[in-house]
C-alpha cells in the first residue's frame, strides 16, 4: 500500500478532523480527484484501520472513533466540491441488519459532484420501509449497500421488489463483495454492480450523454 492512506489512518484513529481534512485538500492541490481521493485514499485508509483491527492491534472504540472522523472528514471535504447540476435522483441505503454506510456515502457523495440530488436512508433499513420511501421520493436509481456476506440472502427480495416498482428505477449493487463473490443469483440481469468509484463516475457520466443525445 502507498503510504498516503497509512497516513491518513494515522489520522482518523487519533480522531483528528483538522489534519485529515487538510490532508484531503492537499491532494486535491496536487491534482487528485474525488474519485481517486475515495477510492485509492479514504479506502485505502478504512481498509488499513480494518486490518488493524481484525488483528487486534486497535480496539471496537478506536474503529469507531476512526469511522465517525472519516465520515465528518468527506462531509466537510464535499462541501468544498464543484458540483453539476440535474434532475436525476438517486436513494441510498443499506439492506437490513446491514450497519456498515461510509461506503455507500462516499457514492452519494460522488452522485451529488455530478449534479443528482439524493437521499441517504441509512443503515439497516427494512424492505417495507424502503418501499414506501421510494414511492414517495421516486428516485431514478436506488443504490443498495450490502458488506457482509451472511446478509446476502436477503438482498433478492430487495432487489426484486424495488425493480417492479410502477415507475422502474434502476437498482444499484455496491458492495466490496463483489470482488469476492458472485451476487447476479441474488439479483435481475438488470441489476448494475458497481465495483468501484471509477466504474460509478463512468456509468453516471453515460446517463448524461444518453440524455443530451435524446434531448437533441
Amino acid at each position: 500500500m502507498n503510504m498516503e492512506p497509512i497516513e491518513l489512518a494515522h489520522l482518523l484513529l487519533d480522531g483528528d478532523t483538522d489534519e485529515s481534512f487538510a490532508f484531503l485538500c492537499h491532494l486535491r492541490e496536487k491534482g487528485w480527484n474525488s474519485v481517486d481521493i475515495y477510492q485509492s485514499i479514504v479506502s485505502g485508509a478504512m481498509q488499513h484501520i480494518g486490518e488493524l483491527w481484525e488483528r487486534d492491534d486497535i480496539s471496537v472504540a478506536d474503529e469507531h472513533l476512526a469511522t465517525a472522523t472519516c465520515d465528518f472528514m468527506i462531509s466537510r471535504f464535499h462541501a468544498q466540491t464543484n458540483r453539476n447540476t440535474s434532475s436525476r435522483k438517486a436513494m441510498f441505503l443499506c439492506v437490513e441488519e446491514e450497519q456498515h454506510t461510509l461506503g455507500m456515502r462516499m457514492a452519494s457523495l460522488l452522485f451529488e459532484e455530478n449534479g443528482w440530488k439524493t437521499r441517504m436512508m441509512g443503515a439497516n433499513l427494512p424492505l417495507e420501509h424502503a418501499i414506501s420511501a421510494a414511492e414517495k421520493w421516486k428516485p431514478d436509481v436506488i443504490c443498495l449497500s450490502i458488506t457482509i456476506l451472511y446478509h446476502v440472502p436477503v438482498l433478492k427480495s430487495y432487489v426484486e421488489t424495488l425493480e417492479s416498482l410502477p415507475f422502474h428505477p434502476k437498482i444499484m449493487v455496491g458492495s466490496r463483495l463483489l470482488s469476492m463473490y458472485d451476487l447476479s443469483p441474488y439479483c435481475t440481469p438488470h441489476t448494475l454492480f458497481m465495483t468501484d468509484y471509477k466504474k460509478l463516475t463512468d456509468w453516471m457520466n453515460d446517463q448524461s450523454e444518453e440524455k443530451e443525445i435524446g434531448a437533441s
